[in-house]
Parts: structure tokens; C-alpha cells; sequence
């Protein structure tokens, strides 16, 4: 019967191509066209007498069919019950569903790939907003010798150059497969069950589902809909998914299909194509052999479970070679079978998971206690990323944020960090380890070169909503709007206890005279003064004596200030008040990068200033209506940082010289609250700030090491310590971080002495 439509159907192609053909060659005269309709006219009579044998073949056929009561009966509800099938998979995709619904949860399950400065592949993240646990990578583009493997096994009928979306349309396009259905699937499974009933006597038979029936799957089970989703539902959705990630032959469909199905299980929970890749093998997509690539084919009928026995993960491997090698002996679409299946057989167990020879000089042992650190990429980047990987995580909050990041937007696959993975890794046991007995919960340890890279980085619970007030260093941001001014090192300011606001009137000018204190004065203490009239007035001696100067600070200049500096005030009210009695409130990464700032403009002057940012750059497809665009793009960090002009004019020759001498004061004056910095390591110090309030502790400051600055952030959050105890604490923290920059080899090899005492 099948075979009888096909016949009409290509002898209505035949007649239309000869009609086209005839009227092609013809001359367009009276005597031609004449010729051309009659012959055309032949033409169509011919065929109408051929179509019409076929017709009359169906309807004999009909004939016969009732004459034969007992076959009729069931060919017709066979019939009635293909109609319903059809019905089910008929029609235009919903793409409202599929925009709304489907593709956001994908966006979710995506995981970002994390890379160091060397481009090593430390493992991967879930995007800011996602809440899923094991995310996989989206696959940019799949290996053609995989997918033809997959394609050939499961679904050799999948075209994805079939646009039908109805019968009609499928009976000239491909009417064995449309709107991501093989339309010959239950003939077939009635065939085949009744040959299993009689050769097996049993009608157990599980249905050959499409690609397309199979990736619906995965995804319902992954994210179910409201109400069960029963055959009928998943035969709906097929044209939903199969018109929606068709294009560019399949690309996102492939992508969609590799990453939501399990290759391989940790802990019970399933990763996709390319994380597999990168765990079982070692190596990304673009370089597995094809022996490797058959055997995630065998993978995907068969994942591979880490948390088994070592004897049963053997064995199962044992399995999955021998299916790969079937996969291969039994195809068609591959010539060299006999190479293929030798380098199937030669392959050992793999040491599960496989870190590559870079990664392994980080790491330095993978064994029986670490292994379950590295078993999969969202563990594997914890563990080597270490604290820093929070910090990361903020980050990219806050990018996701500014450049509307979003599932209808962008899609973030790889991010770069901005420092060297084993200095970071090493630093951070080592670290550990030395400051286990000081018992601190909430810390944070930052060193930045000149060049804008994170040297050192260790933080401990230091994630907050609500960012702690940094107190008295806020006398760092004063003396540059100080010293842009015009104020020297020796200016006066009033030390009076009046706690009000900013006062706007000369006629606030009293003060004792023995409050005035000087710039260097002010820095050096331990304590905030309360520089409210510092913004308004000050006190010089000149030739014409000791006076006071009535001369503001112009908001254009402390908006200047806060905008290149990223400050953040606490009350968010008039910027002089918080800045000037230090209530400005950040997280330890804000002052770092305020502080590292501060030295580039200060001490750099004339090199290219680069800006602090621990995500180098990220690399994202755009949206193009909820497909995934194959061209990737870049966010880049890596450029200088700009200063807006009026900010850039604080750092001219003579302010930088009034503004040097002051930060300096604090270690080389005797009254200086941190000159036991000055001979307590064995690093110049080029300023460094202390504060204390409300049980938050901070040091900030810079260093120079062979002619290099670097900045360095420390910060420990306790309210029971006392101020000696926690400046023991600081010193201890600062002594063990210098230490580790002047040796660090020291990091690493008490890092191997713990791994190879196993």
C-alpha cells in the first residue's frame, strides 16, 4: 500500500519536471506554443493514465480488503488509530512554549568553563542565576565522526533539511520522517513485536526512539512539566524541539542532545558529552581519536558510574569496549574498521578522572582520598580554584548583571580568570595550614601586581549582602581630594568633636588650638577623625602667617572620586559626611581594587595602568530568538582601564609628591601607628593603613619588591579580640603572605609533602 502512494507520488514529479522542460526548450512563436501545449497536454494525459492504474490498484485493493471482512476490520482501526498518530504530530511547533518554558531551563543546565591565565582548563561553574547542581557544557561544535557513529545507530532516517510540518507536506519532502518522527516507527514495531511473539513468545519490545524522542526524554526528566507528561505530550513536543534547534544541520539540536544525556554518573548525578570528554579522556572534544569517540557512542547507550567499586568500574568498562567495537564492526559509514577497533582494543582503563600533564603539575598526586575533589568538572574547579572560586562567582554576578546576561540575551560557555591557578592553588593549603591554630572564621587575603593580576588570594566566609564598613581608611580617599586641593603634608585641620553636618558657613570656625592637627598627623592614627570641616576649611602658615582658609571641596570633584574609585557609601546621603568620618562600606576585593588604583595613578604614572579584574574575559553565543547562535564573541577585560579627566588631573607631579609623603608617614615616623611594618619583614613598604570598628579589621597598603609595586588587602572579621590580639593576628597573616612571595617553593612542596604521605 506504502509502496503504491510512493509511485503516485513521483510519477506527479515526473509530469511536472517534463512539462517544465518542454516549455523550456520551446521558442516563444504562435507554431511553438502551439506545439508546446499540445505536447504538454500529451504529457499530462500520459501520466493521468499511469496515476490512474495506481488508483485503481488502491481502490482493487480496498475491494479486496472488504471482501475479506476479518482483515478489513483491523486494517480499518489500524488505519483510524495511524490518523490519531498523525494528529498527535501534526502541526506548527509551539513557539511560545519553547521560548517561555523549554530554552530557559536549557540556559540553566549550561555550565561556563573556567581557564587560568595559561589557559588551563580548571573546570566549570554555574551561571549566577542557575540553582542546578551539575550543569554540563554546551558543545560548540560536534565531532561529524561521533555523530555519524550516534545517528547511524539510533536514528539513520533524521533529516534535518525536512521542513514538513504537516502529512500533506511530508508526502513530497520525506514522508518517513517529519517534525523529528521516523512516521514508519509503529509499522516497523508491529512488525517486529510480532516476529518477537513468534520467534521469542513473549511481547516484551521496547519502541527505537528517534534522536528527537530521546532528547524530549532527557528533558523531562530533567525539568517534568506541571502534570505528568505522557506519550501523547512528548509526541507533541517532538515538532516543538525538532523545528526549534534544526538549523545550521542540527547544531543546537546536537548541542541540546550531548549535554542533557548522561555519559558518565558521580554521585548520582549525570554530566554530558563534553565533561565526560574532559574527565574520562583528558582532553577536549576537538582532540579525541575516533576509537575514543566510539567509545562515547557505547557511553551513551551505557554511562559510566564513578562511585562503583573498582572492580565493577572495570568491568564495566570491559563492556563498554565491546559494544564500541560492535558499533564500529557494524557500520557502514566508516572505512577503516580494522585500525579503529586495534586502538578500541589497546586502550587501558582510564585513571578515573584523568587530569592532563598540566593539570597533574598543579595537583601533583590524584589519590583514593582526593579522587572524589576531581570527579567531576563543578568539583574539580572547587577544589583547584579553592576560596577563590566565591570570589569568582561574585564576579560574575555582578558582569551577568551589567551586560543583561540572561536566557533571552546570551549564553556565557567560558570565562577567564586573572591569575596563575598553582600559586593561587598552593597558596590557599598553605595558607590553611599555617593558620589553623589562630582559629579565624571570617578572613580575607589579597596580593595584586602591577599589571592588574591576583598573585595571592585566600578568603574564609567572606561573602556578604551587606559589605563591612571599612572605617578610618577612608582617610586614603580624603587626602586625595585633599591633595587635589592644593593641601601639602604640614596642613592643619580641625580635630573638633562636634559630630554634625558638614557645616556651609564661615561662621563654623572655632576651634582650639591645640585641635588643629597636621595631614600626616591625621593619617597615621588608628582612629577616624572627624574631618567634617576638613572639606571646608584648613589651616597654612605662610608669610603672611598661621590662617584659616575657607575653600570647599566642589561636589563635581568628590563625585569624581567615587565614580573611578567604585566607593560606596553607607547612609547614601551627602557623599562628604560618609566619606569624611569613614563610613563607607565595601567588600574586600572593592578596597583591593581602590587601593591597587591608587598605586598605578601614584606610583606608575607614565606606564599603562591596568585595571584589577579577576574575570579576564568571557566568552558568550548570542540569543538570536532562543537559538544559540554558533559564532562566539568576547567580553575583553584585558585593556588599560580608563580614568575620567577630571580624576586624572589628582595625580599630577606636585600632588603625587604631597600625597606619597603622607601615605608614607605612618611606617617611617615615630608616631606612626604601623612603623613595627618597618622592620618586621623583609619587604619595603611604601604605605600601609590600619582600621578597627565595629569588630572589623582591615590592612591595606602597597609594598615594592625588585622596583615593582604591589598592593595587598588584609581583612579578619571578629568582634571578641582585642586590638593587640588582632594585630598579632595581622602581623602573622602579613608575615606568612611576604613569606610566600619571597619563597614559593616553600607552598608548594608542603603541599606535596601532605599528598605523597598518602
Amino acid at each position: 500500500m506504502t509502496e503504491i502512494f510512493w509511485s503516485i507520488k513521483l510519477k506527479l514529479i515526473a509530469m511536472l519536471k517534463e512539462v517544465k522542460w518542454n516549455i523550456f526548450i520551446r521558442k516563444y512563436d504562435i507554431k511553438s506554443i502551439k506545439k508546446t501545449l499540445f505536447i504538454a497536454s500529451s504529457i499530462i494525459v500520459i501520466h493521468s493514465i499511469l496515476i490512474l492504474s495506481d488508483v485503481v490498484k488502491i481502490f482493487g485493493f480496498m475491494k479486496d480488503m472488504i471482501s475479506r471482512k476479518l482483515i478489513f476490520i483491523p486494517l480499518s482501526i489500524m488505519f483510524i488509530l495511524f490518523g490519531i498518530y498523525l494528529s498527535f504530530i501534526n502541526g506548527q511547533p509551539d513557539e511560545e512554549l519553547f521560548n517561555e518554558k523549554i530554552f530557559p531551563k536549557f540556559y540553566y543546565d549550561t555550565a561556563i568553563e573556567i581557564r587560568d591565565s595559561q589557559n588551563r582548563f580548571a573546570g566549570t561553574m554555574a551561571g549566577p542565576q542557575s540553582g542546578i547542581t551539575n550543569p554540563s557544557l554546551f558543545i560548540e561544535e560536534t565531532p561529524s565522526f561521533f555523530w555519524s557513529l550516534l545517528k547511524e545507530k539510533y536514528d539513520p532516517k533524521l533529516d534535518f533539511d525536512n521542513n514538513a510540518t504537516s502529512f500533506y507536506e511530508a508526502l513530497f519532502e520525506n514522508i518517513s520522517y517529519y517534525n523529528g518522527i521516523d512516521i514508519s516507527a509503529p509499522f516497523n514495531e508491529s512488525k517486529r513485536l510480532v516476529n518477537n511473539l513468534i520467534s521469542e513468545h513473549n511481547l516484551e519490545l521496547k519502541p527505537q526512539l528517534t534522536l528527537t524522542q530521546q532528547l524530549i526524554n532527557l528533558f523531562l526528566k530533567k525539568h517534568p512539566f506541571d502534570k505528568p507528561s505522557n506519550n501523547i505530550v512528548r509526541l507533541k513536543l517532538a515538532k516543538t524541539f525538532f523545528h526549534s534547534l534544526k538549523a545550521n544541520n542540527g547544531a543546537n539540536f546536537k548541542s541540546w542532545l550531548l549535554l542533557e544525556k548522561t555519559f558518565f554518573i558521580v554521585d548520582g548525578k549525570g554530566y554530558g558529552f563534553k565533561d565526560c570528554a574532559e574527565i574520562f579522556f583528558g582532553k577536549s572534544i576537538d582532540e579525541l581519536s575516533h576509537a575514543q569517540e566510539a567509545i562515547l557512542v557505547a557511553m551513551y547507550a551505557k554511562p559510566f558510574n564513578i562511585n562503583q567499586s573498582l572492580k565493577e568500574q572495570k568491568k564495566a568498562w570491559k563492556e563498554i569496549k565491546k559494544d564500541a567495537i560492535e558499533i564500529v564492526n557494524n557500520s557502514e559509514v566508516i572505512k577503516d574498521h580494522y585500525r579503529i577497533v586495534s586502538n578500541i582494543k589497546k586502550m587501558h582503563f582510564p585513571k578515573i578522572p584523568y587530569f592532563p600533564d598540566s593539570l597533574m603539575e598543579v595537583v601533583g598526586q590524584i589519590t583514593s582520598k582526593n579522587q572524589e575533589q576531581f570527579s567531576s568538572l563543578p568539583t574539580r574547579s572547587k577544589a583547584l580554584l579553592q576560596s577563590s572560586k566565591a570570589v569568582v562567582r561574585q564576579e560574575l554576578d555582578k558582569l551577568f548583571k551589567v551586560y543583561s546576561i540572561s536566557p533571552k540575551s546570551k549564553l556565557i560557555t567560558k570565562v577567564s580568570i586573572n591569575f596563575e591557578l598553582n600559586k593561587i592553588f598552593y597558596f590557599n593549603h598553605y595558607l590553611k595550614e599555617q593558620l589553623e591554630s589562630l582559629n579565624l572564621s571570617n578572613m580575607w587575603v589579597s596580593v595584586v601586581n602591577e599589571k592588574g593580576k591576583m598573585i595571592r588570594l585566600y578568603q574564609k566566609n567572606t561573602i556578604y549582602q551587606r559589605p563591612p564598613q571599612i572605617g578610618n581608611l577612608g582617610k586614603i580617599f580624603s587626602a586625595l581630594l585633599f591633595a587635589d586641593r592644593g593641601d601639602k603634608y604640614y596642613t592643619k585641620y580641625c580635630n573638633k568633636k562636634d559630630k554634625s553636618e558638614i557645616p556651609l558657613e564661615e561662621g563654623f570656625n572655632r576651634c582650639s588650638s591645640n585641635a588643629w592637627i597636621d595631614a600626616r598627623r591625621v593619617f597615621t592614627s588608628d582612629k577616624m577623625l572627624p574631618l567634617y570641616d576638613g572639606f571646608i576649611k584648613y589651616r597654612e602658615k605662610d608669610r603672611r602667617g598661621d590662617n584659616i582658609y575657607y575653600n570647599p571641596i566642589h561636589l563635581n570633584k568628590i563625585e569624581a572620586l567615587y565614580q573611578n574609585l567604585d566607593l560606596v557609601s553607607l547612609e547614601n546621603n551627602e557623599p562628604r559626611v560618609d566619606l569624611g568620618a569613614g563610613k563607607l562600606e565595601m567588600n574586600p576585593l572593592a578596597v583591593q581594587t581602590a587601593i591597587h588604583k591608587i598605586t598605578q595613578l601614584l606610583y606608575n604614572p607614565n606606564r599603562m595602568f591596568y585595571g584589577l579584574k579577576l574575570v579576564k574575559a568571557l566568552e558568550y553565543h548570542d540569543i538570536n530568538g532562543s537559538v544559540v547562535e554558533p559564532k562566539s564573541k568576547f567580553f575583553s577585560f584585558e585593556s588599560p582601564e580608563q580614568v575620567t579627566p577630571t580624576f586624572q588631573k589628582f595625580f599630577t607631579k606636585e600632588k603625587r609628591i604631597a600625597l606619597q609623603t603622607i601615605f608614607k608617614t605612618p611606617i617611617y615616623k615615630s608616631y606612626g601607628s604601623l612603623q613595627w611594618l618597618k622592620n618586621y619583614i623583609s619587604v619595603k613598604f611604601v604605605f600601609a593603613q590600619e582600621s578597627h570598628k565595629n569588630g572589623t579589621h582591615w590592612l591595606v597598603g602597597v609594598f615594592k619588591k625588585s622596583n615593582k609595586y604591589y598592593s595587598f588587602t588584609i581583612f579578619i572579621e571578629d568582634k571578641t579580640l582585642d586590638k593587640y590580639q588582632i594585630k598579632e593576628k595581622i602581623k602573622r597573616i602579613l608575615e606568612l603572605t611576604i613569606r610566600s612571595i619571597n619563597n614559593d617553593r616553600e607552598m608548594k612542596f608542603k603541599y606535596m609533602k601532605q599528598v605523597f604521605r598518602d
